[in-house]
């Protein structure tokens, strides 16, 4: 499992829309994903994003917030 961590503030400004974590292909996770995976024997590895990962995040969060206006 390869994923990429952008924040915990994408899950608690989203309001738990999005999470804190993602795989590598942009598809979401979370932290009950990752315990199930090490639960079934899987390597994970999560690195922080890189800036030009976060922009697509950083645009979702906006306009979640901004439907919420």
């Amino acid at each position: 499992m390869e994923l990429i961590y952008i924040g915990d503030k994408f899950y608690h400004e989203s309001g738990t829309t999005m999470s804190p974590i993602y795989d590598i292909h942009g598809g979401r996770s979370d932290w009950g994903f990752v315990q199930i995976a090490l639960q079934n024997g899987e390597s994970v590895h999560i690195r922080p994003a890189t800036n030009a990962e976060r922009i697509p995040y950083e645009n979702k969060l906006k306009s979640i917030k901004e439907r919420k206006e």
